[in-house]
């Protein structure tokens, strides 16, 4: 890939909302008048839910099996916002690796490196908590990437962001640089201050604080962004702030000036450092 090119990786823990992240960021970035290739790394291939319609689009693993498509064209969705999808797929359940999935598709990217070297932004949404190597692949595309995590204020969120900033810190990896920490909450009662520790702590900055918005669940129950569905919405104004930010952050943060935690230090911090607010006790 191009060195120009602006290359984003999002990893957390799953279900923690990487694909709501990355589907967004995607369109306010096409929105700016940049042209998008977003890459949903996930077997359930729903990355692209919110943008796209219609029956179930061919995927990487369709076509290296001989199911479905047999160019670059064959795979590539254009959204009506704008933005250009490829699902990598994936295995059923139990019957394969996901990890091999991500591997094939960046692979397939560079032997493809001509199409690609069309689109002024790629944004990976990549499943998991890097139990596997096929996940880190994104990072060894290209000659840099910026790498976003998503997490909740949950502990096992945090932990999983933990990791991730621990695997995007290490040497192998001397182009990726940590963009920040992207907080999708929960509950919006969590103590921010918590938040902040935490991110200190891993020496990573805060890209965004997601609050939970009923804009965000209308829009996806539509099948839509909230970009669309509710453009002056508190919610449109936060991800559009963050596309900002991630264009202005780009390699802010060397991957070697990460402080991960061990795992005795990181339960350490959750025992002293509490996000959620106690419940109150019934009178």
């Amino acid at each position: 890939m191009a060195a120009d090119r602006l290359t984003v990786v999002v990893y957390g823990k799953g279900g923690v909302g990487k694909s709501t992240v990355c589907s967004h960021l995607a369109v306010c970035l096409a929105r700016a008048g940049r042209r998008v290739l977003l890459l949903g790394c996930d077997p359930k291939a729903d990355t692209s839910l919110r943008l796209l319609g219609g029956p179930r689009r061919p995927t990487i693993v369709d076509m290296v099996a001989g199911l479905q498509g047999s160019d670059f064209g064959d795979l590539v969705v254009r959204s009506r916002v704008g933005v250009d999808v490829i699902e990598t797929g994936g295995p059923e359940p139990g019957q394969g690796c996901g990890g091999r999935g991500v591997a094939t598709l960046c692979q397939y990217l560079e032997e493809h490196s001509r199409e690609v070297s069309g689109y002024d932004a790629v944004i990976f949404d990549v499943l998991g908590d890097l139990v596997c190597g096929g996940f880190v692949a994104p990072l060894r595309l290209g000659r840099r990437s910026d790498v976003y995590i998503v997490s909740s204020e949950e502990p096992a969120a945090l932990f999983a962001a933990n990791n991730i900033a621990r695997v995007a810190a290490h040497p192998y990896h001397k182009g990726a640089s940590l963009g920040g920490i992207i907080f999708n909450l929960r509950e919006n009662g969590t103590r921010r201050t918590v938040l902040e520790r935490f991110a200190q702590r891993l020496g990573v900055r805060i890209a965004a604080v997601l609050p939970r918005d009923a804009a965000i669940l209308d829009a996806e129950e539509r099948g839509m962004t909230v970009l669309e569905h509710a453009p002056r919405s508190a919610a449109a104004r936060r991800f559009t702030a963050l596309a900002k930010t991630v264009l202005g952050r780009r390699g802010v943060v060397a991957g070697s000036r990460v402080k991960p935690m061990s795992r005795d230090e990181f339960w350490a911090f959750v025992r002293k450092n509490r996000a959620r607010r106690p419940a109150e006790r019934p009178a």
